[in-house]
């Protein structure tokens, strides 16, 4: 399509269609198959849609269709740290080609759809960020948050269960690094990692999820000194080591106090 002469002469038009038809297929096998193999599948086509958003001269004439916030929401918090990294990966991907058919690169306005649209997928970025990074899940105080779709009735049922289950627990910071099912492995591995480095040195190591107050005692107590921000940079890119790219490469490109540290 790229290397066609006249792309305005394709029908390109289609193509949000077709993503609209796909959208629908796709929250239905969720679903109906249940499986980390077809959340995957799910994902290889939204990985090629992307590729397409990749260039500014299809960009010129392709309206930007996203995936539906129900599937969005469903992929992220469903159990495989893969699915997830990939899903972030994606994200991280239609947040370039936002910018991108805002900038000179792109000349073209936004459809109306379009717009809507957008507002939609900055409410993506706002409640993973929430979720992963701020420590905020479901919140819908920030413009515009959505709060995973999880409605604000329920809320205080989920975190009444989360107490009785662990009274350190909070469902503001369930999802975060620390404490996410999906990440919290990786993160105490890391914080393993670093206390091995330093054997030596430390008189004592971290005993559970860490915490911006845990990290401060720790310290105190002889143990690795680590700021928070340090910890949390470290996690990115203990998940870039291991193949998992997806979670660093969205907060990166959404989290301002990343992007001016990466630089």
């Amino acid at each position: 399509m790229e290397a066609a002469s006249d792309v305005a002469a394709l029908a390109v038009a289609s193509i949000p269609s077709l993503i609209d038809h796909v959208n629908k297929l796709s929250l239905t096998l969720t679903q109906t198959s249940r499986t980390v193999g077809t959340y995957l599948d799910i994902l290889d086509f939204y990985t090629a849609v992307t590729a397409l958003y990749s260039k500014p001269a299809l960009l010129q004439h392709v309206e930007i269709a996203i995936p539906p916030p129900l599937l969005v929401y469903l992929l992220f918090f469903c159990p495989s740290l893969a699915v997830a990294s990939r899903l972030c990966g994606i994200l991280a991907r239609y947040k370039r080609a936002w910018e991108a058919v805002m900038s000179s690169a792109v000349a073209r306005k936004l459809t109306r759809p379009e717009r809507d649209r957008i507002q939609a997928f900055n409410g993506f970025l706002m409640d993973i960020s929430n979720c992963v990074w701020r420590g905020r899940a479901f919140s819908t105080t920030d413009e515009n948050a959505q709060g995973c779709c999880v409605p604000q009735s329920i809320q205080p049922r989920l975190e009444s269960y989360l107490r009785a289950a662990d009274s350190d627990l909070s469902l503001a910071t369930a999802f975060n690094l620390s404490h996410s099912p999906l990440l919290c492995l990786q993160s105490i591995s890391l914080v393993r990692e670093l206390e091995d480095l330093e054997a030596d040195e430390i008189r004592a190591r971290h005993g559970g999820p860490v915490t911006q107050a845990s990290l401060n005692q720790l310290a105190n107590r002889g143990g690795l000194s680590l700021s928070w921000q340090e910890y949390r940079a470290a996690v990115l890119a203990h998940l870039e080591s291991k193949g998992l790219p997806g979670i660093p490469e969205l907060m990166y490109n959404t989290m301002k106090n990343l992007m001016k540290a990466r630089k």
